[in-house]
């Protein structure tokens, strides 16, 4: 069956290069669509309805608005800043436009010719009236004046709903949308980011038009979030189908319903080609290298990531985990918020934890999970992370890739925290590509002279500054991107660490920076800043030579039926200052073009654990593992980074036994000193392999 490539009008590629997929369905009119088929998902929504406003009045969500004071009197006035701006009537159109139903927009994001699947629709319609109903109940609770009825200088664009203020409606209709895309599009994260983007601006253009306060349309996305992880349980079958249109090779319905552990819904799937680990072969790991089995122990390893399903076989390791027991056997929020080892950055209100941290529709994570600690498991006997003894600590942040200094901030409180609070990891991978941020945003020079005063609020970018920090004590890894391009992906690019280097190394911008730490809760110190200023110049040479920031690049088979055949820079592998070396992973292909399945090779991809469901990148829905010679599968720079984080681990397993520095530039260097180098900008100092480094 031919595939065609969903177009994406994405901002940032996937650091795994994705499934081609085909639009199964065409779009239908969106008002009132499919009303009597998908009455029952109405009212199962109602019948959960007091539930839900239980559990966000338990977590204060979104708590009480101000009626008057300063902080009314700074919103009316930033209202008046935008009513004299000429921006507003260039966004006239777009605010007359969303009077009405909001869900064309991000029907927009991507273009096919089969128009959109009716399974998408149909969930972002249930999503669309569900927002409507939860702002209503606090709309009616509080009752907060529009902002013209306070201020009568605020001209409204648009008639003014005859309802409270608080919160926004649309605001909170355009995040669940957003969630929703996120969930059905978790194989792309350019759609992803997008959709977020495109609910902040609906969100903006609420403000923008006068009728709402900045503060209604914060709240409107604090209920959505908060909501999400039960609505995803009501509209289950919504989000399978979607997810199946959307995602599947075979557009066969797909029929794993319900949140219960994985190991217990497995069918048995049909015959399939054998798993074959041949990159682990290669990097020295089993056929008369290094045993597989072991590898790791005692080491924590942080993944910052998308979902992880922890009730994955491979993570099961009799009376222990790979991650937690407890949380594999429990939905018990007070379990999940209080583990030390799980962080969710996407969903902290919710029902059931477990639910809360995975998803149907985005196996990255479990996939890379599994590549650095997994083992075996029925269903994928012989399977091994290349350090199978060690230990995960999983951080979501799926809903944080788009542009914005609030999303940077989040992901950074998460990897500090992973970094340096209670369970503190000994290596971290930072795997998602996020969107580099807007020049605009931060400073890229604190020189003494220049006056940077309007940055003092945003002194330098928080994600850069946590793995810059972070990488001065413990090896943080990063994906080169897929690309193919000549500069590293963010955050992995010399250029994304100037600003950070320059306002530590400046009196303003330190303080600066000392303030932003303080009014956020970041786990930084002040020895962590003393250090990270004394730092040298990274503008010549190997630029993170410094640092333990290790960036990861992918290495193909020149030969994909070859297992042995020599490997070479992979054409898709961004590269440039700051690779550190290559690690074996899928081959090179056009994504958007036909193949032909009779031209299979033996070693496309990088076999990995996969969730059941169409959400994977098992070809099989009932496959636990995506194999390394069908048309589709795991790779790209995520596989590379992910195996050479195990690989990692190993070597910090081994010079800790060995009474050796384990920080992360003295992990680099180790690195870099067993690769032999010369340094080179696409390649790094070479191919890893474990007998290199061991």
């Amino acid at each position: 069956m031919t595939k065609t490539k969903t177009k994406t009008k994405t901002k940032t590629k996937t650091k795994t290069k994705t499934k081609t997929k085909t639009k199964t369905k065409s779009t239908a009119s969106l008002s009132g669509a499919w009303t009597v088929r998908d009455d029952r998902f109405r009212r199962a929504f109602y019948l959960r309805l007091p539930d839900i406003i239980a559990l966000l009045d338990f977590h204060d969500v979104p708590g009480t608005p101000d009626y008057d004071g300063d902080p009314v009197r700074e919103e009316l006035d930033a209202l008046l800043d935008m009513q004299a701006d000429p921006e507003r009537e260039e966004r006239r159109a777009e605010i007359e436009s969303e009077r009405g139903e909001i869900v064309q927009p991000f029907l927009d994001i991507f273009e096919d010719a089969g128009g959109a699947p009716a399974s998408l629709v149909r969930l972002l319609t249930q999503l669309e009236n569900a927002g409507t109903a939860l702002a209503s109940v606090y709309k009616e609770r509080f009752e907060r004046p529009r902002p013209h009825i306070v201020d009568h200088a605020i001209n409204p664009m648009i008639t003014v709903p005859n309802h409270g203020a608080y919160p926004s409606g649309h605001a909170t209709q355009s995040a669940l949308l957003a969630h929703g895309m996120a969930e059905v599009f978790g194989h792309d994260p350019g759609v992803v980011a997008e959709a977020f983007d495109v609910a902040q601006r609906i969100r903006e253009n609420r403000e923008w038009a006068g009728v709402h306060y900045a503060s209604d349309g914060t709240s409107g996305a604090a209920i959505a979030a908060a909501a999400f992880t039960d609505l995803r349980e009501v509209f289950d079958e919504l989000f399978v189908d979607a997810i199946a249109d959307v995602q599947a090779y075979d557009p066969g319905p797909s029929p794993y319903l319900g949140n219960g552990p994985t190991g217990s819904r497995v069918p048995v799937p049909p015959a399939s080609v054998p798993m074959d680990q041949w990159s682990l072969e290669r990097l020295g790991i089993g056929a008369g290298g290094v045993a597989p089995e072991t590898g790791g122990a005692g080491v924590l390893v942080g993944l910052v990531d998308a979902p992880v399903d922890v009730t994955h076989p491979v993570f099961e390791r009799g009376s222990d985990h790979a991650i937690d027991k407890a949380l594999a056997e429990t939905t018990d929020p007070a379990t999940w918020s209080n583990a030390t080892v799980i962080h969710n950055a996407d969903y902290t209100e919710f029902s059931d934890g477990r639910l809360a941290f995975s998803s149907k529709g985005n196996g990255h994570g479990t996939a890379m999970a599994g590549l650095i600690a997994g083992t075996p498991a029925p269903g994928i006997e012989g399977f091994y992370g290349t350090a199978p003894q060690a230990k995960l600590s999983l951080a979501r942040v799926t809903t944080r890739l788009a542009d914005g200094d609030e999303n940077r901030l989040d992901v950074a409180k998460v990897l500090l925290d992973m970094a340096f609070g209670p369970a503190p990891a000994d290596v971290i991978l930072v795997g998602p590509p996020f969107v580099r941020p807007d020049p605009a945003i931060y400073p890229t020079a604190w020189d003494q002279g220049l006056d940077n005063s309007d940055f003092a609020q945003t002194p330098c970018d928080p994600l850069a500054m946590a793995i810059l920090l972070a990488s001065l004590y413990v090896p943080v890894v990063i994906p080169s991107g897929n690309d193919g391009t000549s500069m590293i992906s963010y955050p992995g690019a010399p250029e994304d660490f100037a600003g950070v280097r320059s306002a530590l190394g400046d009196a303003a911008g330190l303080h600066w920076v000392r303030e932003m730490v303080a009014r956020e809760g970041l786990r930084v110190t002040e020895d962590m800043l003393e250090k990270a200023s004394e730092m040298g110049d990274a503008s010549t040479g190997d630029p993170f030579a410094d640092t333990g920031i290790i960036v990861v690049g992918s290495a193909k088979l020149s030969n994909p039926a070859n297992r042995l055949s020599p490997l070479e820079p992979a054409g898709y592998s961004q590269h440039g200052p700051g690779l550190c070396f290559l690690c074996p992973s899928d081959r090179d292909e056009d994504p958007s073009a036909p193949r032909d399945p009779a031209s299979k090779s033996k070693f496309n991809y990088v076999p990995a654990p996969d969730i059941l469901g169409h959400g994977g990148y098992a070809e099989e829905p009932s496959s636990l593992v995506s194999h390394q010679g069908g048309e589709f599968g795991f790779g790209g720079t995520s596989a590379a980074s992910a195996q050479a984080t195990g690989v990692i681990a190993r070597l910090i397993e081994a010079r800790r036994s060995a009474g050796q520095g384990v920080t992360g530039p003295e992990i680099r260097s180790a690195i870099a000193g067993a690769l032999g180098g010369p340094y080179e900008t696409d390649k790094g100092y070479g191919i890893l392999t474990v007998q290199a480094l061991l």
